[in-house]
């Protein structure tokens, strides 16, 4: 399940302040991926496709949507943890570097969660910052502290 969600809908971590590629979602770029998503591509993820480097493959939910980047994040176990949780559909906005999370029908109802209240735009109760390239894991992630697993993604 979610945890941690801040005022606009992404997720957070306690232990980075990087707005960076693949770490932190700022406000500004929660608002575009909500406003002007773009091309939304569903995606199919679990937990067991997050690498422990931070990289991320990524697999089409539909064949038509043709090969996808691999994406990298700041937090592997985070993002492991959090889409453990996870009951819902999850997109690739491409144009914005990002992972939609979704609880609900698809009709903007949210059927329950964390997210339960925060209806929108297709229920949208995630968005995780991801990079094309690689990076540096953030320092709790690399020494494995995780202040007492309360720290998600961003």
């Amino acid at each position: 399940m979610l945890r941690h969600l801040t005022r606009n809908d992404s997720v957070r971590s306690d232990d980075c302040s990087r707005y960076a590629a693949g770490h932190r979602v700022h406000w500004i770029h929660a608002k575009k991926c909500r406003q002007e998503p773009g091309q939304a591509v569903e995606i199919l993820l679990t937990s067991g496709d997050v690498r422990d480097d931070g990289w991320v493959e990524l697999r089409a939910a539909f064949d038509y949507a043709g090969d996808l980047p691999a994406v990298w994040t700041h937090a592997p176990a985070a993002l492991r943890e959090t889409l453990a949780g996870h009951r819902g559909r999850v997109y690739l906005l491409a144009r914005w570097h990002a992972l939609k999370l979704e609880y609900g029908d698809g009709e903007g109802t949210v059927t329950g969660g964390a997210g339960a209240g925060n209806a929108g735009a297709g229920g949208a109760v995630g968005l995780v910052n991801v990079a094309y390239e690689g990076g540096e894991l953030c320092e709790a992630e690399a020494g494995g502290d995780r202040a007492g697993g309360r720290a998600l993604l961003a």
